[in-house]
């Protein structure tokens, strides 16, 4: 897919406020994945519309991701990008909510971007297609800084997300299956806690 069609993705989708990563976690995501090159098996959760399972996909040749997409619209929406960049032999998309998907693979990398609250369910849930090294990459573990700062909203539900977020960072530090390192700083906030 050439550089302005994806430009193209993100742009829309900052405009319809469609919840893609921060520039900044995206790069920090991709260089990640450079790095590690033995990551080749990716789950997503939270396709949204695509954007970062095809910046994922463009990085190596052998990269295949599976991707789960709970709202129709932005499945669609994903399914197109997809097709237009060419890459629907190796990102399969799956409309259905995370919890429900069964699949007997291991990954190499699990990158989560969904529901906040529904994290640790999650993790749990994809436990069983993990091996030692294994990635969990977690984005939005700040909530646009409320996370540190819960004197930034006066909004009730925000604030009730931020302590389930508070939750499972203290969550990911003191699971023992796990080596977590935060980067709180980049993008929204984000943990990558490995498969010991």
């Amino acid at each position: 897919m050439k550089e302005n069609q994806l430009q193209k993705i993100h742009d829309q989708a900052r405009e319809n406020h469609v919840p893609i990563m921060l520039d900044d976690g995206m790069e920090f995501l991709l260089e990640y994945i450079r790095i590690h090159e033995g990551i080749r098996d990716i789950l997503e959760i939270g396709t949204a519309v695509g954007y970062s399972a095809i910046q994922m996909a463009n990085l190596r040749w052998d990269m295949m991701i599976d991707t789960i997409e709970v709202d129709p619209e932005m499945y669609q929406q994903a399914k197109l990008n997809i097709m237009h960049a060419g890459l629907e032999n190796r990102i399969t998309l799956h409309l259905q909510d995370a919890y429900t998907f069964q699949t007997k693979k291991i990954y190499d990398l699990i990158f989560v971007d969904a529901a906040k609250s529904q994290y640790r369910k999650y993790m749990e849930h994809f436990f069983q297609n993990t091996r030692k090294g294994t990635v969990f990459f977690f984005d939005n573990l700040s909530f646009h800084g409320i996370v540190e700062h819960p004197n930034l909203s006066k909004n009730r539900s925000t604030l009730q997300m931020t302590r389930k977020i508070m939750k499972f960072r203290e969550y990911l530090k003191n699971d023992t299956r796990l080596d977590t390192e935060f980067f709180l700083e980049v993008g929204d906030g984000i943990a990558i806690s490995k498969v010991k």
